[in-house]
């Protein structure tokens, strides 16, 4: 998926963790895995949205 997603242009960028369950993220607080993957995931979340935003603001 992230490879179709990259060869139609979408900025990804796949993150791997190894040897944790399926949908780890939701034992945030408890596994050290969970919070560092939501950690980076809001990282990029606010480095495109910021970027998103200021592409759309028009000039004034």
């Amino acid at each position: 998926m992230a490879a179709r997603a990259r060869d139609a242009g979408v900025n990804v960028i796949l993150d791997i963790t190894a040897d944790v369950p399926h949908v780890f993220q939701s034992y945030a607080g408890v596994l050290d895995e969970a919070d560092q993957a939501l950690e980076r995931a809001a990282l990029f979340l606010t480095q495109h949205i910021r970027s998103s935003n200021t592409a759309a603001t028009p000039a004034r």
